[in-house]
């Protein structure tokens, strides 16, 4: 962005610009015919040369009689020469009753002040002037922009200097029968064919005025064919080319309306968005196609752009792309050194940690400690450190087969194993003990190793916590006492809770401890009541409030979250009852985890929940939580359509977060999205937390779904939300979790003490 308000890139956008030009080379398209140039090898202007100005005189004349509609001398006699053909000059211009015109020309001055060159009055006197600029970059020597001369000499002279303004206004304007001045700065259009612009010769058409016939009808400019003042002026693809061409080429930029362009800044936000975009895809493979398409979509869109005569600017596109590039690639770098062991080539801890695959599938990680690691490392020679390590991995690939071994710092080796059964875990680790009775050879070095093991069994998609609970619990093991322990991140007294959480949650669903909070959602702009989010609760008389996620995660670890949901389903179908006789239709949202998608009694639960209470199912939202364990996407997808038939809205809990949400969100009919309190929360302080909020609020409005923002915490972020034209929020900073009741008497409240 600095790069793109700065001077630092115009040559090469620039130089963009002409390679656009270039890219319409076979499909330009032709003027309109109705401006000619005729051009003058000699210097007509020269003093010296007396009988020039009145050959000129003479032309003008002829080119009169021949049905000129006008012609403008695009030259400036700013010298006397002899009176005589200065004054033959002066009445041939005025002979053609106001339709011949003098060209000033506005360049600019030592100090940086812009003045007007003009005439000698013994020429100009009482003939109408009309002006131009000719400001050619310092690189291209092309003339980029037609500027208006009255807004320019009036706001660029010198403040003692008197300013003098054309008469006749603007040269490009006159020609293009705009008027006398520009209304503003314009992009001169060279899309057009300079073949096509009628072009002649002053000296052949003097020696041949039976030729004047072509330019009947027709506006004339008469110029020079090399610069006088020697400033060269070059078009895209030509060198040095007549000055008066510039004039024409901005004549017809205005007679076809070309005048459309699409400044760098338009183009480097539209890429910013379209990279934005792209880093928020989840699958590698897609993401680098799209990377792809980024990179091919700019010379794209200069091609496109070219062929609709429309000027574009790309060099801070470009400097985006490298710079993405190199910092990508810079990323890709550093993650191989810490993905990959640079001695062994084996993958590291930190590719164990990003293994999509071992957190959708939860296996056990075990992790192998060996010991005196560091001693037999310094007594080896240097070059068969990575022989010592390579063969361990060697031993232990014998037992794990084509398990992908994980080397970590120093002394540990991770792996995963589907069997989670501890017993039989020990067993097959005291045997991968047992092959490491006989000693190694590195080298001709026999070397006897020692190797305990830590393993974790919890059932979390956590990776990185797990692996640090099978780190923490090999830490602890001892060749001779506790070679193999086994952490599943629980005391000893969860271990009891865990064991009779069955006929717990049975106790506590019958004696009214598991309950139901309702949370207000709340419109943004109104601060009206649009909805409730039915959030469970347990009061365990001996263990007091328990944490939501603890207590559901171990009910889906004993198979418990179907009679919950139920339980959960019903006592918010009749809360939407209560809610509806007291305030009016307003929706209920349950929580589903994500794990009942896997079958179909979810819908049938659901339509018979339904059927015993007797809700209207358009007022009941099902939020599906955890859309990153969702296994088969197809079969859940249809498990969808099923609930989503009957009646309900399907609703996306925590989008923005876990490995999948883009994923789910395109393959699951979800009909609302919450945005995670992640992003909600740093609104205020993170601008990237921001531009992902309007960007998934705006993703919304596109595809048609309510965006709810969640975990909103103080006046702050919903002021902020409301800036956003978000349509949905809840949270502590709106209304905490409280009794139904309690929701009740707050919708009961004068409309003006509720918003």
């Amino acid at each position: 962005m600095i790069l793109q308000f700065s001077t630092l890139l115009v040559p090469l956008d620039q130089f963009g610009q002409i390679a656009q030009y270039r890219l319409d080379s076979f499909s330009k398209e032709q003027v309109s015919g109705d401006i000619a140039f005729v051009g003058a090898q000699q210097d007509l202007t020269d003093p010296a040369s007396p009988r020039r100005r009145e050959d000129l005189a003479r032309f003008i004349r002829a080119v009169d009689r021949a049905g000129a509609k006008e012609i403008y001398v695009d030259m400036v006699f700013d010298r006397a020469s002899a009176a005589g053909s200065d004054a033959a000059l002066r009445e041939a211009l005025l002979a053609t009753n106001g339709r011949a015109a003098l060209v000033s020309k506005a360049k600019p001055k030592i100090d940086g002040s812009t003045g007007l060159t003009s005439s000698v009055s013994a020429v100009a006197y009482g003939v109408d002037e009309v002006g131009t600029v000719a400001w050619t970059d310092f690189i291209f020597d092309v003339v980029w922009i037609s500027y208006p001369i009255k807004y320019l000499l009036e706001q660029q002279a010198a403040p003692e200097e008197q300013v003098s303004i054309p008469a006749g206004g603007d040269l490009a304007a006159r020609l293009a029968d705009k008027g006398k001045f520009l209304p503003d700065k314009f992009w001169i259009s060279y899309f057009f064919d300079q073949r096509t612009i009628p072009n002649y010769r002053f000296e052949t058409l003097l020696d041949q005025p039976e030729k004047l016939d072509l330019l009947a009808g027709k506006k004339v400019i008469i110029g020079a064919i090399n610069p006088t003042d020697n400033v060269p002026v070059n078009l895209p693809g030509s060198l040095v080319v007549p000055p008066s061409l510039v004039d024409i080429y901005a004549a017809e930029t205005l007679l076809a309306g070309h005048t459309v362009q699409v400044d760098g800044l338009e183009t480097l936000l539209v890429f910013a968005l379209l990279l934005a975009i792209l880093v928020l895809i989840t699958p590698r493979r897609w993401r680098y196609i799209g990377y792809g398409a980024a990179v091919l979509a700019l010379p794209l869109a200069f091609l496109i752009a070219a062929q609709f005569a429309i000027r574009m600017s790309g060099a801070s596109v470009l400097t985006l792309l490298v710079v993405f590039a190199t910092f990508r690639a810079r990323a890709l770098w550093k993650q191989s050194f810490t993905l990959v062991d640079a001695d062994t080539n084996l993958p590291t801890f930190a590719a164990l940690e990003a293994d999509k695959s071992v957190s959708e599938s939860v296996p056990a990680i075990v992790v192998a400690k060996v010991h005196r690691f560091d001693e037999v490392r310094r007594t080896l020679p240097s070059e068969l450190h990575a022989e010592y390590i390579l063969r361990i991995i060697a031993r232990l690939k014998a037992a794990t087969q084509d398990t992908t071994l994980y080397l970590g710092q120093g002394n540990l080796i991770a792996w995963t194993m589907a069997e989670k059964e501890p017993t039989l875990l020990r067993d097959h680790l005291d045997g991968l003990r047992a092959l490491f009775a006989s000693p190694l050879m590195v080298g001709d070095n026999a070397i006897d190793v020692g190797i305990t093991f830590g393993v974790d069994v919890t059932a979390s998609p956590n990776v990185a916590r797990r692996l640090a609970s099978a780190i923490a619990a090999v830490e602890k093991t001892n060749e001779t006492f506790e070679p193999i322990a086994i952490s599943d991140a629980a005391s000893d007294d969860d271990l009891i809770w865990n064991i009779s959480l069955q006929a717990r949650i049975d106790t506590a669903l019958a004696n009214g401890e598991i309950y139901l909070a309702f949370q207000p959602k709340v419109g943004v702009m109104s601060g009206a009541l649009v909805g409730v989010e039915a959030l469970v609760r347990w009061n365990d008389p001996a263990r007091g409030h328990i944490a939501p996620d603890q207590f559901i995660r171990q009910c889906e670890n004993a198979g418990r979250m179907s009679q919950l949901t139920r339980h959960v389903l019903i006592e918010g179908c009749r809360a939407g009852q209560e809610l509806h006789r007291n305030c009016g239709p307003i929706p209920v949202a349950v929580n589903i985890s994500a794990t009942l998608l896997h079958e179909r009694s979810i819908v049938r639960m659901v339509r018979d929940v339904l059927a015993e209470t007797g809700y209207d199912p358009r007022l009941l939202v099902l939020e599906i939580t955890e859309t990153y364990r969702i296994a088969d996407l197809g079969r859940a997808a249809a498990i969808l359509a099923e609930l989503k038939a009957l009646g309900t809205k399907i609703s996306m809990d925590d989008f923005g977060v876990g490995a999948a949400s883009l994923e789910a969100l395109m393959y699951l009919p979800f009909s609302e999205l919450k945005i995670d309190r992640l992003f909600i929360s740093r609104m205020g302080s993170d601008p990237k937390a921001m531009g992902i909020v309007v960007h998934i609020l705006r993703l919304g409005q596109e595809l048609g779904i309510t965006v709810v923002a969640e975990g909103v915490e103080d006046q702050q972020t919903l002021q902020l939300l409301r800036d956003s034209a978000c349509p949905v929020a809840q949270g502590y900073g709106i209304a905490r979790p409280s009794p139904l009741q309690e929701v009740i008497r707050f919708q009961k409240l004068a409309p003006q003490s509720a918003a």
